[in-house]
């Protein structure tokens, strides 16, 4: 029987539109299977650059363990390298280790009970006061910086001083919060209670670190002449920022012996001599160091920082951070 061609049309519209349903849903399927597969590759990749990373991070702890047992940590040492790059197949790995005992361990303010009680600044707070000065920032803000940081590694919860800040100032912000009478995880907390402008951070992050212990020593030993300001206040700024930076290029290589050989170094005055309290803050050995494997795998890009320290002649990992470290 033939149909009327109304509806012979009509049927062809329903297997035209049959069919276009079918090509679409055959096209979201091609295309689901096809971004699954390549989701999973790079999954796969990137397993494999994690695990490149690990390998990175192996090779560090074991260079870390080689001087261990030495006496002074110096960049002479194979573990200070910057050239080590390793390759491998699909890419490569490079790596660099950085010591976290040539910088300012904010933690060190960090005050044990009673001290308070003193009236006196311990030498840290003079060193951190000193740098902020030699970063060209005024005394009084120095000040504000140094009693907000006290306050804010401190165990107790009184404020110390005409800028101290404790419990009470936070919890009356329009976003209300609690200092963590704590050691900082991150020198990036700095802003939650300094309100640090883009001058004053970009000035102080190069000297600052966040260590896990209160108690650690400036590695004298790994300063780069950059790092003369914080050199020159860890001696309370006896001698100026220019001359410490001639010192420290004029370093042995593989570096000074002892605090008291630095000391010797330094051509003081008769009569003048680094005070106890700053002395104590020096060293030439290190126990925590920054890692970094940079791992490039089939077009694509994996940094693992690892963070070492150095216990009973081992290097362990105590924490690992992925991306950029801020």
């Amino acid at each position: 029987m033939n149909l009327p061609s109304t509806q012979r049309g009509a049927a062809l519209l329903m297997v035209l539109l049959m069919v276009a349903i079918m090509l679409v849903l055959s096209v979201n399927l091609v295309e689901s299977v096809r971004y699954s597969s390549q989701r999973l590759l790079n999954q796969r990749y990137m397993d494999q650059a994690y695990w490149y990373a690990l390998g990175g991070e192996y090779i560090a702890a074991k260079s870390l363990e080689d001087v261990a047992g030495e006496d002074v940590i110096a960049l002479n040492q194979n573990w200070a390298r910057r050239d080590v790059v390793f390759p491998v197949e699909g890419g490569s790995i490079a790596g660099l280790i950085d010591d976290q005992q040539a910088c300012f361990n904010v933690n060190r303010l960090h005050r044990p009970d009673g001290s308070e009680q003193s009236g006196q600044k311990s030498g840290a707070q003079q060193v951190f006061e000193l740098l902020l000065l030699n970063v060209e920032v005024d005394v009084q803000r120095a000040e504000y910086i140094g009693q907000r940081l006290s306050d804010w590694v401190d165990s107790d919860f009184s404020p110390e001083g005409p800028f101290g800040a404790e419990d009470l100032s936070y919890s009356g912000e329009d976003y209300p919060y609690l200092p963590p009478n704590q050691a900082v995880d991150s020198v990036s907390e700095l802003g939650l209670f300094a309100d640090f402008d883009a001058e004053e951070q970009e000035a102080l992050r190069p000297f600052l670190c966040a260590l896990p212990e209160f108690d650690t020593r400036l590695n004298i030993n790994t300063l780069g002449e950059e790092d003369a300001p914080l050199l020159a206040a860890a001696i309370g700024n006896l001698l100026a920022v220019e001359q410490i930076q001639r010192l420290i290029a004029e370093r042995p290589a593989e570096g000074w012996a002892s605090v008291e050989s630095f000391i010797a170094s330094l051509g003081l005055p008769e009569g003048q001599q680094v005070a106890a309290e700053f002395q104590a803050g020096l060293g030439v050995k290190s126990s925590y160091f920054l890692g970094l494997a940079d791992v490039f795998y089939e077009q694509r890009r994996l940094r693992l920082y690892s963070r070492f320290v150095l216990r009973n002649g081992k290097a362990y990992a105590y924490a690992r951070e992925y991306g950029e470290v801020f």
